[in-house]
């Protein structure tokens, strides 16, 4: 088990890094630019910086041998040994204020620099660097200033500044304490014969035996004594304890056993046990119960046997398995009430230990009351005999290392001229910047990209709609009628046209809406291959251009579209009329026509679905090309009347609520969603659609590119123009002027293949 969790834990991992990889190739633009304004700023600053010279110098710090300290009327010792903090202090040391202060005061700084000491003392501090040497005492100063030679002088003072200031101050503490060394020890002797007193006057009591003298104050031991109160305490404690886990126990039961019917109890009494507990159940209901249940052993038997529901033997042992039902229903009953009896002896008993219980307690808090007096002297007894033996000690020691020289410093490397500029480091600070833009783009392009609420992956698609993807289009698919059938965009359609088979059945829709939640996410481009790779497989296809406001159909299909749907729904013409052949075999078009002033009172006539009724008669399947969903209530209309509808949506381009509230704005007008159809996805710069790039590898040439004809690319580029108000929601842009009117086909269905 450890092992197979190890395993989906390395490859949960490996999908969050493989995620990460996704939003940042997705967003490398934006971490691009964060890079370059981190760096290019960082290059600036540090081409305007002023240059700096450091001096640097390296000397070991010693450790004090007889430096005496005196604090609160005590007096004792600081060595190396005893102060584990002290070569940190005095690191810290070489940049306080009284040894900057001697420092300018040796140098004249504050005139020279035209300020007070103080302020003086602060620009120099500024400029030093401490360096503790790791491992060792030594430390390396380093000084900088835009002045070499200033700079070397501040470094050298440094060091003889701090060894006269500490000088000064080691010969001033071990004066005051040569002096104050035998007042205090004769202050001290007293108090230690006090505190012995007190110590002697509990040995005399009896309680304690003598030896306790021998007890250390700092190890936290008790006084030797004979009582027991804390164990007669802990006892009770325990037993209370135990009899108040017994009694909740037993009030449980009995209040759940008298809510129970009679013939309830005995399933609870079986399932928490209480049948085989001694203190509960007697052994005639353990009697019985087994009776019981031998006896509808012994039915099934007879049942599997042959014997019928009325042989007169299973009648026997049906009223004598009643029988001892209820004999044993009357036993559980008076284990219940025993019950109840129980739990008022032991409540009793839980009184009498409650009484039992305090008097232990103030025992025991009367005996640790006294222990801690005890304790108490004898620390106190200890610590006092400890500190006058220390300062006898240090006493007869002081008065022998008075005359002992002290050394503070070990040179071992003198200031140095700077001839070399140390700041700015260039490459230290473009490096710097580099890798703080580096990160901070990274972040910024996740948090871009966690903030996006935009629908982004297949998997976000049908998470958050509930609605299955049933075709991934390639980015900038063209025109199949164009390009031909045998490229990868006509693959990706190919897909999409198996996927809405397979939902056809169980949608029974011949008739299907395409929409999309705004303008631009390429719902008509879709719809006219979608209905071409039909077209191709032998289904008789009619295309509705049912976008009574910016129809695009007639353009892409080559057709005339000065007579179509509106001329059907307005009465001036009939079916047979405003249905036009395309070059495509199978393929059919009704154009909109004429625009209407008032679209969506047209499209919720009673002959827009007559229309669709009578189309259903005469094609396999039909497409309608719809008006974005949102904003727009024509294509309410439409998929309400349509036999399922297909929302088509862009990754990266409409918020996750968008795209919802398109859905239940389908659902509200009573359509049915067949699924998703994701389009214009950057299949080649997104992990998760590799799977799709085979089909370019397949289906193209050597130089990576599909086959189009000459010809063929001047119109191309005709449709992708009058397609470019849709795909690039160029709301702005000049109006072209219309296309010149396309080879017009057969443009009206013959009436004995259709009609």
């Amino acid at each position: 088990m450890t092992e197979l969790g190890s395993e989906v834990e390395q490859k949960e991992t490996v999908l969050q890094l493989q995620d990460y990889l996704r939003m940042l190739r997705s967003r490398w633009k934006e971490a691009l630019l964060v890079f370059l304004l981190v760096f290019v700023s960082c290059a600036v600053i540090t081409k305007t910086m002023t240059p700096k010279y450091t001096s640097t110098m390296r000397f070991e710090i010693l450790a004090p041998k007889d430096l005496i300290n005196v604090a609160e009327g005590d007096i004792n010792p600081v060595q190396q040994t005893v102060h584990d903090y002290y070569l940190q202090t005095q690191f810290q040391a070489l940049v306080s204020e009284n040894i900057l202060l001697a420092v300018v005061n040796k140098l004249g700084l504050a005139s020279e620099w035209e300020m007070d000491e103080k302020s003086a003392a602060v620009r120099v501090a500024g400029s030093i660097t401490v360096n503790p040497v790791k491992n060792t005492n030594m430390v390396d100063v380093a000084v900088s200033d835009t002045d070499p030679k200033l700079a070397q002088r501040i470094c050298e003072e440094v060091a003889e500044c701090y060894k006269e200031v500490r000088k000064d101050g080691e010969d001033a503490l071990i004066n005051e304490a040569i002096n104050k060394r035998y007042e205090v020890l004769r202050t001290r002797q007293d108090e230690l014969e006090r505190k012995a007193d007190v110590v002697r006057q509990y040995i005399r009591s009896g309680k304690y035996i003598s030896h306790m003298w021998q007890i250390s104050a700092s190890n936290g031991a008790t006084p030797p004594s004979s009582s027991s109160e804390e164990q007669v305490f802990q006892q009770l404690t325990t037993n209370r304890l135990a009899l108040q886990t017994e009694i909740a126990q037993t009030t449980v039961h009995i209040s759940k056993l008298q809510e129970l019917k009679d013939e309830d109890l005995l399933g609870y009494v079986t399932r928490t046990g209480l049948l085989t507990a001694e203190s509960y159940s007697s052994a005639r209901v353990r009697e019985l119960y087994e009776q019981h249940q031998k006896e509808e052993e012994t039915r099934a038997q007879m049942l599997l046997s042959g014997y019928g529901q009325r042989h007169p033997a299973v009648l026997r042992l049906d009223e004598q398995h009643r029988t001892s039902r209820e004999r044993l229903d009357t036993e559980l009953v008076g284990m219940r009430d025993a019950m109840v009896d129980q739990l008022a002896v032991k409540k009793s008993e839980l009184e009498d230990l409650e009484k039992r219980l305090v008097e232990a307690r103030n025992n025991l808090r009367d005996k640790t009351l006294e222990d801690q007096k005890v304790m108490n002297a004898l620390q106190e007894y200890n610590a006092e005999k400890a500190r006058f033996d220390k300062l006898e000690s240090d006493y007869e020691a002081d008065k022998m290392r008075m005359t002992t020289p002290r050394l503070y410093t070990k040179i071992y490397q003198q200031a140095s001229l700077p001839m070399v500029p140390t700041s700015p480091n260039v490459a230290l600070y473009l490096s710097v910047g580099a890798i703080a833009g580096l990160v901070l783009g990274v972040l910024v392009a996740l948090a871009y990209d966690f903030f996006d609420t935009s629908v982004k992956t297949l998997e976000d698609a049908e998470r958050h709609l509930g609605l299955p993807v049933l075709g991934v289009i390639p980015q900038d698919a063209g025109l199949l009628m164009l390009q031909g059938s045998n490229g990868p965009d006509a693959e990706a359609y190919r897909i999409l046209r198996t996927n809405i088979e397979l939902k056809r059945s169980l949608f029974k829709a011949t008739t299907i809406a395409m929409v999309s939640s705004s303008a631009g996410e390429g719902k008509t481009t879709t719809l006219v291959n979608l209905a071409y790779v039909f077209a191709q497989a032998g289904y008789s296809t009619l295309m509705i251009d049912a976008d009574l406001r910016r129809p695009m159909l007639a353009r892409y299909a080559e057709v005339n579209g000065d007579v179509g749907l509106l001329n059907y729904l307005t009465g001036e013409a009939e079916l047979k009329d405003v249905v036009f052949r395309t070059e495509v075999p199978n393929l059919y078009l009704v154009p909109s026509g004429p625009l209407p002033s008032d679209p969506s009172g047209v499209l919720g006539s009673y002959r827009m679905e007559t229309l669709l009724n009578e189309a259903s008669k005469r094609f396999d399947i039909i497409f309608i090309d719809s008006p974005p969903i949102l904003g727009i209530s024509d294509s309410s209309l439409l998929v309400s009347k349509a036999d399922a509808t297909i929302l088509v949506l862009q990754p990266r381009r409409m918020q996750l609520k968008a795209l919802q509230r398109s859905k239940a704005v389908i659902q509200n007008a009573g359509g049915n969603p067949m699924g998703l159809v994701m389009n214009n996805v950057d299949i080649s710069g997104d992990t998760q659609y590799q799977y799709y790039t085979s089909y370019y590898a397949y289906y193209s040439h050597g130089d990576g590119k599909v086959d189009v004809s000459a010809g063929e690319m001047a119109v191309v580029q005709d449709v992708a123009d009058a397609n470019a108000p849709e795909q690039e929601q160029g709301e702005n842009r000049p109006a072209r002027k219309p296309a010149a009117p396309a080879r017009q086909t057969q443009v009206v269905a013959e009436e004995d293949d259709l009609y």
